[in-house]
């Protein structure tokens, strides 16, 4: 099969289903990193392992699709965070891959990663957050319900079930950086037709907002060391803007997506973004990772896939960030 040559079909059972566990690096490595994809990235195996190459020398390197993702099974089951993190904690067990764990979580990966090393601390050795979504007290105020999935949601999925799926492929997922290959790109495009097309992503969509909150609420500090990348809000400087300006029109040409952007913003605009991420760094980001407690803030200004964008300077961050952790 395909995907067992490249090292991403390792399914393992959690009761009536399978989830996938693929596992990377060093067998005997000195730390074992779970790594837990962002919302919809079922692709996460393929686009992270530019950045994880820094990592998988002396480590492992483990990722574990949720269900409905890449290649584990889709389910009707209601995706709440419980049963998310239950869903992990089965497979890991299941792959026979023991802890303590080192939690890598990009986007809303960080909401589980919240409630993992909160609820299961014991498990956990160390927590680095990617981008991980940020969360506050007044975060989903308003959205309580979150996006709630229509008849018409559920007969698309089953519609590229069915074959179809290659007709929305571009319109939903981007080509990769011309750091990828073309065998990166053709893997990274048959996961992510396989989770566009799932339930569990759906149901996980509409439980975003309370699962969210629940996170939130139920933190727990404690000493776990945890390390926090920020990119969306990290930009410091204006070289930083403009670095991410010209990655983004290179993606724009590559994508055909339009006109490109203004590589030459002038220094009210820059100044501008650079105290709007500064404020939202202040009123959000630094009391939620204070409330978890021992978690180190490090700005790395860029897209929210950083680790495309920058996927060499986000993995020398997280190795040396792991190779200081005290064992």
């Amino acid at each position: 099969m395909f995907y067992k040559k490249n090292g991403l079909y390792n399914p393992v059972s959690v009761g009536d289903y399978s989830i996938n566990v693929a596992k990377f690096g060093k067998e005997d490595g000195r730390h074992t990193i779970v790594a837990m994809a962002g919302l919809g990235m079922g692709d996460c195996s393929v686009s992270m392992r530019q950045m994880t190459k820094h990592l998988e020398e002396d480590n492992i390197v483990v990722f574990v699709d949720r269900a409905g993702y890449g290649l584990s099974d889709d389910t009707n089951n209601e995706m709440t965070i419980e049963y998310i993190v239950e869903d992990y904690r089965k497979a890991l067990k299941s792959a026979g891959i023991n802890g303590p764990y080192i939690l890598m979580p990009h986007s809303i990966g960080g909401v589980y990663a919240t409630y993992w090393v909160s609820n299961y601390p014991k498990e956990i050795e160390a927590v680095v957050f990617i981008d991980g979504t940020q969360l506050s007290e007044n975060a989903y105020v308003g959205e309580e319900d979150g996006y709630a999935s229509t008849w018409a949601d559920y007969m698309m999925a089953s519609l590229m079930k069915l074959g179809f799926s290659r007709y929305v492929l571009r319109n939903n997922f981007y080509l990769y950086p011309d750091n990828y290959t073309q065998s990166d790109q053709y893997l990274g495009d048959a996961l992510s037709i396989r989770t566009v097309s799932s339930f569990a992503t759906l149901s996980e969509c509409t439980n975003t907002p309370s699962n969210g909150q629940k996170a939130f609420d139920g933190i727990i500090a404690n000493d776990v060391p945890k390390l926090y990348i920020c990119a969306s809000w990290g930009f410091e400087t204006k070289d930083d803007f403009v670095d991410y300006l010209k990655w983004m029109n290179r993606q724009i040409e590559i994508n055909k997506l339009g006109k490109a952007k203004n590589e030459n913003p002038t220094d009210e605009t820059v100044d501008e973004l650079l105290e709007q991420c500064e404020e939202l760094r202040n009123s959000i980001l630094i009391p939620y990772i204070n409330k978890m407690g021992n978690c180190r803030l490090i700005c790395l200004g860029g897209d929210h896939m950083i680790y495309e964008q920058k996927p060499e300077e986000c993995g020398i961050i997280i190795k040396e960030f792991i190779d200081g952790l005290v064992q």
